[in-house]
């Protein structure tokens, strides 16, 4: 006997014949899922992709140098040969003396600044000239407080870029944060940030740069903690083409580093913060340091007595071998530093000077620049040029983008 096994089975519904309202909802329930899975597949996907065509980091960054009067005879014999190394030069030896007054240095002699002019322009090197402030304290607070002369000086400002025929300005306004009284900087911060945008919109129209050289700030605050905050970081980044930080000068008053490492990463994260815009950030690289008496033994003969100096990267081996001196490594801060005696004798009283040297050496120069590079900074600037040495271009150029265009000012 056969089984008929489809017979014998209890009946099952027929489903493609005959479809129940739950049948529907359990089909789209399905098809939503699948076109929830497909969109966010997609998506994932997007984003993957997007992150894989972002560009890579910088491996190289456009170098600047401020050139100072009193270095030019060391600078200006490797100049024609460096040219090709920076963005722009700023030749340091303009200040500004009054709402309507652009004067050159009275030291600065003549027949070098021409030379400097020559081989710049011949080299096709974009000259921005640095702008001191010279005025007493509290004279150019004024001048920016008052409309009417906050114009004439932006008018004084333009008209020497446009005689000169400059690429731009580098305004190195310092007497805010160093001169006046801090208790000024809440009314200053405001008439600044006007001052700057104006300046920006007219040396832009005509095609020019604007670069401020100003003190660093920690973070975008206006405590005592935060800095040289007169300088509203913040507000100016979107308007200027540079911020040039000064990061050096850290010990002035007594003995130690110009420059220690952990304060100038403080410094970066203070002024990326403060700016919202490290790409228009240049970091200040030091290539100089100090020698300060730290103790003294008799008395020195008052005409002879000899205070703070300054040390280059130039010039601190020779100091160091005449003083038979040796430097060591400060780790923590990445300088080098030595002591030496000084007798100081005038043939009637004398007195023994212990000195201490702190600087920064090539390599801490190329240290400096890589933590540039790290924080997406637009570039470095060099203080100063005439104080480096060919070990230092030994050291720097392979992190150095060769400038072989005119920069782009920030109205393009």
């Amino acid at each position: 006997m056969t089984v008929d096994v489809a017979t014998d089975a209890p009946d099952a519904p027929d489903e493609a014949a005959a479809p129940t309202a739950a049948t529907f909802q359990r089909r789209r329930l399905i098809v939503l899922l699948v076109a929830a899975a497909v969109i966010v597949g997609a998506v994932v996907a997007v984003i993957v992709s997007l992150r894989s065509e972002e560009p890579p980091r910088p491996t190289a960054l456009p170098v600047e140098a401020w050139v100072p009067y009193w270095a030019l005879e060391d600078s200006l014999p490797d100049l024609a040969a460096r040219a090709e190394s920076f963005r722009e030069l700023s030749p340091f030896w303009f200040a500004a003396t009054g709402a309507g007054s652009i004067v050159v240095d009275e030291f600065a002699p003549a027949d070098l600044t021409d030379q400097f002019m020559s081989i710049a322009r011949d080299a096709d090197v974009p000259i921005v000239p640095s702008i001191a402030d010279q005025m007493p304290a509290g004279g150019m607070a004024g001048v920016l407080a008052d409309p009417t002369s906050r114009a004439e000086h932006i008018d004084a400002l333009v008209t020497f870029a446009e005689e000169g025929d400059y690429a731009g300005l580098d305004l190195d306004y310092e007497q805010f944060a160093f001169a006046d009284d801090r208790s000024t900087w809440s009314t200053t911060r405001p008439n600044w940030v006007a001052f700057i945008t104006e300046l920006a919109e007219r040396l832009h129209a005509d095609g020019r740069t604007l670069t401020v050289s100003i003190p660093p700030v920690y973070d975008d605050g206006q405590t005592e903690d935060s800095g040289y905050w007169v300088y509203d970081y913040g507000a100016i980044a979107p308007v200027v083409d540079r911020i040039r930080v000064m990061a050096y000068d850290y010990s002035t008053a007594t003995a130690g580093p110009v420059s220690p490492l952990p304060w100038v990463e403080q410094v970066i994260a203070g002024v990326t913060e403060a700016s919202g815009m490290p790409e228009k950030l240049v970091l200040g690289i030091p290539l100089y340091g100090y020698n300060w008496p730290v103790t003294t033994l008799g008395d020195c003969p008052p005409s002879e007595e000899i205070g703070r100096t300054s040390v280059t990267m130039r010039s601190v081996d020779d100091l160091a071998q005449r003083r038979a001196a040796v430097p060591v490594l400060d780790v923590p801060s990445g300088e080098w530093t030595f002591d030496y005696d000084l007798v100081i004798d005038d043939g009637t009283i004398a007195c023994t000077q212990k000195r201490q040297v702190w600087y920064v050496d090539q390599a801490g120069a190329r240290t400096r620049i890589e933590m540039a590079l790290d924080a997406g900074f637009g570039g470095v600037s060099l203080w100063a040029l005439g104080y480096d040495d060919g070990r230092l271009w030994d050291q720097i150029v392979p992190l150095l983008t060769p400038a072989t265009t005119t920069p782009t000012t920030a109205a393009d």
